[in-house]
This record gives structure tokens, C-alpha cells and sequence, in this order.
């Protein structure tokens, strides 16, 4: 009996270490969804701890606060749905308008919302739909970021694509911008089909670059970037993976999404570019990079003139932070041939970089950049295969995630 005992213990040993050394090193797509899983898992049950642990102080007191409380006797639940989700849930419940100031939702794109209404007709709400949605869009965008870094070779000289592409999981669900991928936002389901689309075309998946490319327009402006990144993916690729006449008609038909949204805005709201035309309102036009940052620091804009004193104008402190993250984050984009990181991302890397300096705001200008997929690449390969490097990297991100949990999800202007 205890012969036998020990013969099962010995089995069960080294059943365990085959699936850690599986876990820890395989390559494949089950190894890579697998990884993602367990760190969503980790990541997700630690978030929540800390929000709850951080709203035990919390006090919020006003419009902004009070409008945002979807749960109010939950902190967890109420602090997946602040910012932008009252926006979105009202085009799920109420269609696009215009409305005045602020109350409009022509601006926010519909396939975020549109889905999460769908999901929710299996589920019974359409909240719990949206979260479902990112949550998993989450974990496939990870696992799916590890493959298209090994499909591309992306890694730093001497090391190892693999140890990138692990690393590339940890931080997409890891990094300070995670924080974003589960909350009533659209950010994860975009993030996934733009890692979706450039893993279609690195693989030849016409089909799925189609259907990626359309979720990607149709759901953020950002999407026409980087269905055009994709475009000279394939072609920068062509001779690795080569594009039938229909491999582009499939890339380049991903403009679909924003086409669509054009048109319905045309005939339900009579203006196809309601959701530009509206955010002027909010001192969101199309700028000279310069003119954002010269309206941060009181500057007269190149030409003369004086610096616009709009009243919409948000805490300094606020956009501070933001534009000290897009500046720790420029170096970056110096580092392309030696981390060997295709051009095409690069160039999709530099676009979603200086969109919100373009668009006259430095609202979210970090919280941009989680759907970066070229700084998602850029990361893991400078620091997989530096140990001392990659320790204080990561403890930097756990401090600047913790600062988000603190603030994002305890209200709009709680800082």
C-alpha cells in the first residue's frame, strides 16, 4: 500500500513539473492563453483588493462624482464604470444625440457599446456584457500580443524572442495601463482587434484581418491607424507572407468600420462628422502638437494671439501627469531597429503617440497609449532579458498602477 502510494506521489510530481516546465517555456497558443489566464486571474483578484482597500477613505462629493454612481453601495462593482461609461451605457440605452456641452454621446464610436449590448442579451445586462467583453478580450489580446511578437522576431540582440513574448503577456495584463482593460471602457475590445488585425496579416489570416480591421475602426478613430499600419505590415512582409489580391482587399476594407459610422451619423444626426464637430465644445480640434502643449503652460499659439482661457479647462495637476507620461514614453520610439520591431508598428507606435497632442488635449493622453501596440512590444524586449532592469521597471509599474486604482476608480475628479 504505501509502495503504491509513493509510486502515485512520484507520478503526480512529475505530471506537475511536466505542465510548470509547459506552463513556464511552450511556445504554443494553449501554453500562451494559458499564461494570460493565470495572470488575469492574479492581476484581476489584486486590483480588486486594492480598490476596495483604497475606498475605505474615499469621499467624492458633486456633479461628476454623483453621475457616476452606477453601484453606489459596492466600491468594487462602481469602480469598473466611471469616466466614459455613463457615456456609453447612455448610447446603449439612448441612441447617439448631440445634446449640449458635455451631454452628447455623437463622439463615442459604436462597436464597444454595440457589443456589449449583444453580450448582454445573453447575460441580462448590458453592463455586465461590456465586462464580460473586455475581461476576455483582455486575456485573448495577450495571448495573441506573445504570438504576433514571435511571428515578427521582436527582441532585443542576443535575446530570446520567447522571453519577449512571455514578457509581452505579463504586460499587457500587468503594466499601469491594465487597469483600463477591465472597466466599462472601450480600450480592451479595441486593443484586441488591433492586436488581432497585425497578427492576421503577419499570418496570413485574410479573413480574420477583415473582420478585426472593421471591429478596430468601428470602434475608436484610432482604428483607421492601425488598419493603415497593417496595410504596410503586409507589405513589409510580402515576401515572408505573401497577399493575394484578396489578402488586400480584406486588410484595406477594414476602413469600413469608420465609413459606416460616418454614413449612420449623416442620416440619423444629418452631420457625418457630428462626432468631430462636437468635441469643439470641448476645445478638441485638429492642432499643431505645440498648440496643446503651449495651452498647458500658458503660452501665446505660434502666430500670435493669446492662450485660450476656456473654462473647460482641467486641473493642471491632471494634465500635468499626462504629458509627463507621453514624455517618459518618447524615448521609446528611438529604440525600433535595435529591439527589431517592424516599421510599420513603429509608425502606428509614433500615430496613437501624438494623437492627443493633434487633437488640441491632453485629457487621457496616457490612457491612449494602452492600446499602443508598438510600446507593447518596446517594453518586454528591453527589459525580458535584464533581471536588475526588469525588477525596478516593475516596480515603478506596480506605484503608477496603484496611483490609477486609487483615482480612476473612485470618480471622475476625486484627485
Amino acid at each position: 500500500m504505501a509502495e503504491e502510494f509513493g509510486w502515485r506521489l512520484a507520478a503526480w510530481r512529475a505530471s506537475a513539473a511536466r505542465a510548470v516546465d509547459w506552463l513556464a517555456g511552450s511556445p504554443s497558443p494553449y501554453a500562451d492563453l494559458a499564461r494570460a489566464t493565470i495572470v488575469w486571474l492574479a492581476t484581476r483578484a489584486a486590483l480588486a483588493l486594492f480598490v476596495y482597500l483604497a475606498g475605505q477613505h474615499y469621499e467624492c462629493s458633486g456633479p461628476r462624482c454623483t453621475d457616476r454612481r452606477f453601484f453606489p453601495d459596492n466600491i468594487v462593482l462602481n469602480a469598473l464604470f466611471q469616466w466614459d461609461a455613463l457615456q456609453f451605457s447612455s448610447v446603449i440605452r439612448h441612441g447617439y444625440y448631440t445634446g449640449a456641452g458635455f451631454i452628447t454621446t455623437a463622439p463615442y464610436f459604436p462597436g464597444f457599446p454595440l457589443l456589449a449590448w449583444l453580450v448582454g442579451k445573453l447575460v441580462g445586462s448590458p453592463l455586465l456584457g461590456g465586462i464580460l467583453l473586455n475581461n476576455v478580450s483582455a486575456i485573448l489580446a495577450a495571448a495573441l500580443m506573445a504570438q504576433l511578437v514571435r511571428r515578427l522576431g521582436v527582441a532585443a540582440a542576443g535575446s530570446d524572442p520567447d522571453r519577449t513574448a512571455r514578457e509581452a503577456t505579463l504586460f499587457w495584463l500587468a503594466s499601469p495601463l491594465t487597469l483600463f482593460f477591465s472597466v466599462f471602457l472601450s480600450e480592451a475590445f479595441f486593443g484586441l482587434a488591433a492586436v488581432g488585425l497585425l497578427w492576421a496579416v503577419a499570418t496570413g489570416c485574410w479573413p480574420v484581418a477583415l473582420a478585426a480591421g472593421v471591429a478596430a475602426t468601428a470602434t475608436r478613430s484610432a482604428g483607421a491607424l492601425v488598419v493603415a499600419a497593417a496595410a504596410l505590415l503586409a507589405w513589409e512582409r510580402r515576401d515572408r507572407t505573401p497577399v493575394p489580391w484578396w489578402g488586400w482587399a480584406c486588410v484595406l476594407s477594414g476602413f469600413a468600420g469608420l465609413a459606416a459610422f460616418v454614413l449612420y451619423q449623416h442620416v440619423a444626426l444629418g452631420d457625418a462628422w457630428a462626432w468631430v464637430h462636437v468635441q469643439e465644445r470641448w476645445d478638441r480640434m485638429l492642432v499643431w502638437p505645440w498648440r496643446t502643449v503651449a495651452d498647458w503652460v500658458g503660452l501665446p499659439p505660434i502666430g500670435g494671439g493669446s492662450a485660450d482661457p476656456s473654462p473647460l479647462r482641467i486641473d493642471r495637476m491632471y494634465q500635468t501627469q499626462e504629458l509627463i507620461a507621453l514624455a517618459v514614453t518618447a524615448p521609446l520610439l528611438f529604440l525600433r531597429a535595435r529591439l527589431r520591431i517592424p516599421r510599420s508598428v513603429w509608425l502606428l507606435g509614433i500615430g496613437i503617440w501624438l494623437l492627443p497632442l493633434l487633437g488640441n488635449s491632453l485629457i487621457s493622453s496616457a490612457r491612449y497609449q494602452a492600446g499602443n501596440i508598438y510600446f507593447a512590444m518596446a517594453i518586454p524586449a528591453l527589459i525580458a532579458h535584464r533581471p536588475l532592469v526588469r525588477g525596478l521597471v516593475w516596480m515603478l509599474f506596480g506605484m503608477v498602477l496603484a496611483w490609477y486604482a486609487s483615482t480612476f476608480s473612485m470618480g471622475n475628479w476625486a484627485t
